[in-house]
């Protein structure tokens, strides 16, 4: 059987993690000269949980290939699953 393809998730996670370091490189720019009440409320109801919620969707992601990883091997070899 052919194992099942993950470069597109893989490539995904990638590029998330770039576009969030490039977004927030651009926003502490922004940040510095931008700084009044509705930035610092744009800061903490917009963008306050969005670092630790793609690093939740990125280790989503992970666990998702190595699970696809994992049942690649075992149907390659069923022995691999009691072992």
């Amino acid at each position: 059987m052919k194992p099942f393809g993950t470069g597109a998730i893989q490539e995904t996670q990638n590029q998330l993690r770039h576009e969030f370091s490039e977004f927030a490189e651009q926003w502490q720019r922004t940040k510095s000269v931008w700084r009044d009440e509705p930035a610092r409320q744009f800061e903490e109801q917009c963008l306050a949980d969005l670092a630790p919620t793609l690093n939740r969707v990125s280790s989503a992601l992970q666990a998702l290939v190595d699970a696809i990883h994992q049942a690649d091997r075992v149907l390659k070899d069923p022995e691999e699953m009691s072992g």
